[in-house]
């Protein structure tokens, strides 16, 4: 997509590009057709300088794209840390995007951050994932142990009647599940059941790259910001 003037220098960080914009009568919050803003492209792309200026030139620390997507958000999902506490100092919601996203990367820094300043560690995105499922499928050791750390609930279950311990164990990650085991988290009755099967080679059964080949992209999408710049 084609980015407007101000829009392409917030996200390369232009700074002499913008105050040079800004002395013409332009409104700081223009959006592209996704609904993305400069200060949004800025914060994605770290460029501290630029989130600064458009902050006081009176940018929507809250402005939100058509999917939902938010300055701190795509700062969260990228890990930066500077950009987010700006972004918090001149009003922005630690939202449960934000925390989704910091969670799914493996962003420990960001997430804590986020946590300090509100955010709900049961957030739930559309699917009903909240934080701790997410980062148990990629196998983030760490961001589970913050998140039970501080009341990550375990035996919450998505829209599919996934939980942190089935998502673990689908994705092979071993180590995780046993984590979570540790923590009080309990295999489902009928999972176990499947899995002895798989083990005893019923071809009616599917394994478990058949399963994740049927569900990664619909149901459990890569992208939670599904906006394109």
């Amino acid at each position: 997509m084609e980015l407007s003037p101000l829009l392409d220098a917030a996200k390369k960080g232009d700074l002499s590009q913008l105050k040079k914009l800004s002395e013409d009568d332009y409104d700081v919050n223009k959006t592209a057709k996704n609904g993305v803003t400069a200060l949004i492209l800025a914060a994605e792309n770290n460029q501290s300088e630029a989130v600064d200026f458009l902050l006081d030139e009176g940018a929507d620390a809250n402005a939100a794209t058509a999917m939902g997507g938010t300055a701190i958000s795509r700062a969260a999902e990228k890990g930066h840390v500077d950009i987010i506490q700006k972004l918090l100092d001149h009003g922005a919601r630690a939202n449960d995007l934000a925390l989704i996203a910091a969670a799914r990367e493996g962003n420990l820094e960001a997430l804590k951050l986020l946590v300090e300043n509100g955010a709900n560690v049961n957030a739930k995105q559309r699917w009903g994932q909240t934080p701790l499922m997410l980062a148990a499928r990629e196998g983030h050791s760490d961001i589970i142990s913050y998140l039970l750390a501080n009341k990550a609930k375990i035996k919450v279950k998505d829209k599919d009647g996934h939980s942190a311990l089935s998502l673990a164990l689908d994705n092979d990650n071993a180590e995780i599940a046993g984590q979570l085991r540790r923590a009080g988290a309990k295999a489902d009755a009928a999972r176990e059941n499947t899995s002895d099967l798989d083990d005893e080679g019923d071809d009616d059964v599917l394994d478990t790259d058949d399963f994740d080949d049927l569900i990664d992209e619909e149901e459990f999408p890569e992208d939670i910001d599904m906006d394109e710049d």
